[in-house]
């Protein structure tokens, strides 16, 4: 035999723990409680969502906010403000602040993709685009000719050698705008779609 009589009876008390441990609680659960292990669940019944506390093993009705968060109207990305967003799920107060300063800096949005370059690693964008819109009157366009350095390089889409590129334009035809980077291939035209809603 490969065990002799010792051996033989460790297995076998071994064996009673894992019965049980696994086996018996099984057998003696209530039938009427569907869950061994302790977990948060919702079911659809008709036309109301249920909440299964399984720690007090109660069931109760999700509160209307609960609901609301699922069967929410679009919201604009150029007019919500942070309690707005934070109704969205999977954007807290953090992202919500994000999204709010991006905006302030880049004079509003023009595409819910913009939301992409925030790298929200915890909210996906692009399987929730049907969350958002975007109203384009809202986006603010600023005069080039009247803006300093300094302004002009606070764009997120501008970089430092672009300002300058911008300010040696107008150096040379006296004034500068968007039509005149555009005609005078200024900028490279990736770089020109992308700041086009922004500055006249």
């Amino acid at each position: 035999m490969f065990f002799n009589s010792m051996e033989r009876k460790g297995v076998l008390i071994l064996l009673f723990l894992i019965t049980g441990i696994l086996v018996i609680p099984r057998q003696l659960r209530p039938k009427e409680h569907p869950f061994f292990l302790l977990q948060e669940m919702v079911e659809v019944e008709g036309d109301s969502l249920w909440h299964i506390d399984t720690t007090h093993t109660r069931i109760a009705p999700i509160g209307l906010s609960q609901k609301k968060r699922t069967n929410m109207s679009p919201v604009d990305l150029n007019t919500a403000d942070s309690s707005t967003l934070v109704r969205i799920k999977g954007i807290g107060p953090y992202y919500a602040t994000k999204i709010l300063r991006y905006r302030e800096r880049l004079g509003g949005y023009y595409a819910i993709e913009q939301l992409q370059e925030l790298n929200m690693t915890y909210f996906n964008v692009d399987s929730n685009t049907h969350l958002f819109t975007v109203e384009l009157e809202y986006i603010v366009k600023r005069d080039l000719d009247s803006m300093d350095f300094k302004a002009i390089l606070k764009h997120p889409y501008l970089e430092y050698e672009d300002v300058e590129l911008i300010f040696d334009a107008k150096r040379r035809y006296g004034h500068v705008s968007y039509t005149l980077l555009e005609e005078k291939k200024v900028l490279p035209i990736r770089k020109l779609k992308k700041i086009k809603p922004y500055f006249r």
